[in-house]
């Protein structure tokens, strides 16, 4: 092989490996805003099998993505453009989904709950030991705090 193929070749293969590092953000941000404005996309919350529906039917329109990169995108939406979540209803594995945190700390968070009563605001959720030095800040979108019903 020569040279300019050797050259050719490891360009592809960092490009290639640039795109596979990048995140979710950075792949919505270059994918969607193509044809319209994440504004639009952010005022959303959805769950995974809708973001997923959602991201098939733009990419059938023209949006162009791998299929590592959909994954990435619809991943990335679910995540932090998911549905709501009351803490208060919560069962283990939506608390752990939407906290980003261990099984074993959801658990740990439906203990306190029970043992000292419903959450009302994020301060009271940053109360509970397990969660110590867990950055839940950035869920507060996606929880909400009413009472059951």
């Amino acid at each position: 092989m020569n040279r300019i193929a050797i050259g050719v070749l490891a360009a592809a293969c960092c490009s290639y490996g640039a795109a596979a590092q990048e995140d979710g953000k950075a792949l919505v941000e270059r994918t969607c805003t193509k044809c319209h404005e994440l504004t639009t996309t952010l005022l959303l919350h959805n769950s995974w099998e809708r973001w997923s529906s959602i991201v098939d039917d733009m990419v059938s329109r023209g949006a162009e993505a791998t299929d590592t990169e959909i994954e990435k995108i619809i991943d990335y939406l679910a995540k932090t453009q998911g549905l709501k979540i009351n803490v208060n209803k919560a069962d283990t594995n939506e608390l752990a989904s939407a906290l980003d945190v261990s099984t074993r700390e959801a658990a740990a968070v439906i203990e306190y709950r029970k043992s000292h009563g419903n959450f009302k605001t994020l301060d009271d959720l940053k109360k509970v030991p397990a969660l110590e030095g867990k950055n839940i800040d950035s869920k507060k979108d996606l929880l909400e705090f009413s009472d059951p019903k």
